[in-house]
This record gives C-alpha cells, sequence and structure tokens, in this order.
C-alpha cells in the first residue's frame, strides 16, 4: 500500500467518481439496446419529438434503477460495517471482471462471458417493439437490473469505496453524479439520432467496435482495481 487515506477529498473523488461513471455508461448492453429501439421507432415514421421523449424516458428509467441499486449496496455495506474490507473487495472483484472482460475478446467461446441474459434480452426487445410509456419504462428497468453482469463490476468498486471513504449524504451524492455521467452516452446518443444517417453509422460504429469496447472496458477495470488497492484502501 502507496498511501492511506481516511477521507476522499473533492479534488479525488469528483474526478474519479466522473470518469468511471462516464467508461461504465459506454458498455455495449445499453448503448446497443438504445440504438435498435431509436431505430425501430423511426421506420416507424414517428416523429423526432415522439422519439426523444420515448428515448428520455427509457435513459430516465436506467438512471433511476441504477441509483436505486447503488444506495441499496451503499446502505448495505455501511449497515454491515468492515468499510475497508468491502473496498477491497470490490477493488479484487474488478480486476477478476476486468480479466473476464478480456477473456470474453480473445476467448469469446467460453461459456462464462459478461453479457445481458438471453432472455431479459429478448423480453426488452419485445416491450420496446411495442413502443408505449409503460413498455419503454419497462424495458429500461430490466436493462437497468440486467446490464449490471455486463458493467457492474466498476459501479460496485466506486459504491464500496464510497462506502469506506464517505458519509451516507455524500456517497449519496457522488452516486448521482456517477449515474449522471453513466447516461450521459446515452443522452449524446438520443440527441445525435435526430439525423437516421447518423444513427445508421453509429449503429454500424457500435457493431464494429464490440470488441474495442471489451477491450476499455476490460483494462479499465484493472487499472482502476489495482489502483484502489495500492492507493486508496
Amino acid at each position: 500500500m502507496l498511501a492511506n487515506f481516511s477521507m476522499l477529498t473533492p479534488s479525488t473523488a469528483v474526478p474519479l467518481v466522473a470518469v468511471t461513471g462516464f467508461i461504465d455508461g459506454i458498455h455495449p448492453c445499453a448503448i446497443a439496446i438504445l440504438i435498435f429501439f431509436v431505430a425501430f421507432l423511426l421506420t416507424l415514421q414517428r416523429s423526432y419529438k415522439n422519439v426523444l421523449g420515448l428515448g428520455l424516458v427509457y435513459i430516465f428509467v436506467i438512471f433511476l434503477t441504477y441509483l436505486a441499486i447503488g444506495v441499496g449496496l451503499l446502505s448495505g455495506i455501511m449497515f454491515f460495517g468492515q468499510h475497508h474490507f468491502f473496498a477491497k473487495v470490490g477493488s479484487w472483484l474488478l480486476i477478476v471482471l476486468g480479466l473476464l472482460n478480456l477473456r470474453d475478446v480473445y476467448w469469446p467461446q467460453a461459456k462464462l462471458g459478461l453479457k445481458m441474459p438471453r432472455v431479459s434480452n429478448e423480453k426488452i426487445h419485445a416491450l420496446l417493439e411495442r413502443a408505449t410509456l409503460p413498455t419503454v419504462a419497462g424495458a429500461a428497468f430490466l436493462v437497468g437490473l440486467c446490464s449490471v453482469p455486463c458493467s457492474g463490476g466498476i459501479y460496485a468498486a466506486v459504491t464500496a469505496l464510497l462506502a469506506s471513504q464517505t458519509t451516507f449524504f455524500t456517497g449519496f451524492l457522488y452516486l448521482m453524479l456517477y449515474n449522471l455521467m453513466f447516461v450521459a452516452p446515452l443522452i449524446i446518443i438520443l440527441v445525435l439520432a435526430a439525423n437516421p444517417y447518423t444513427l445508421l453509422k453509429m449503429g454500424e460504429w457500435q457493431q464494429r467496435n464490440r470488441r474495442n469496447q471489451k477491450i476499455v472496458m476490460g483494462l479499465s477495470m484493472l487499472v482502476l482495481g489495482v489502483g484502489i488497492l495500492l492507493f486508496i484502501v
């Protein structure tokens, strides 16, 4: 251990939480589903106002669901105590998940992978194809829950770190920031989707770069996990 901070300072916590939240937000699960949904709405010749409204509902429900998961985890860790223990466990979990992400890239035939369950993926697409406010909200709720295996490692580690280094209220504010950054890539995609050609190109880019996204996620998890172990907990 190279250093031991008894409390995260805002100068280190804000960029750490913001950057990790944004990196977590570029995972292929939620992005691929949003691109599919917006493209589907455009094929129905829905107005951009309607597409924007349903897209914002989708993003907002994902935000609330992911925030609720984080608050529950933060409360649980603080309730049981042993905050530094959980932070270390979260860091090692992050390292393991980072290695699994890289394993998915270089050994894709492995049975255990970090991806959304196929059953939930089919259910989400079925709900989105109805394109009503309740079904979009339900699909987004499932995306928020089921994307945890895909990208939840970073979130769990950061939440455990916040539990060990901050008060509950301060940790909650940091979770708000994390989740705002988490949905930022989705908001960017939704705004750009006003142009169908741009949406098509984004979909093609996302398909071409799924492997690179996995590599970035895996390396980010490894660096973050090792960094937390060495410099913070």
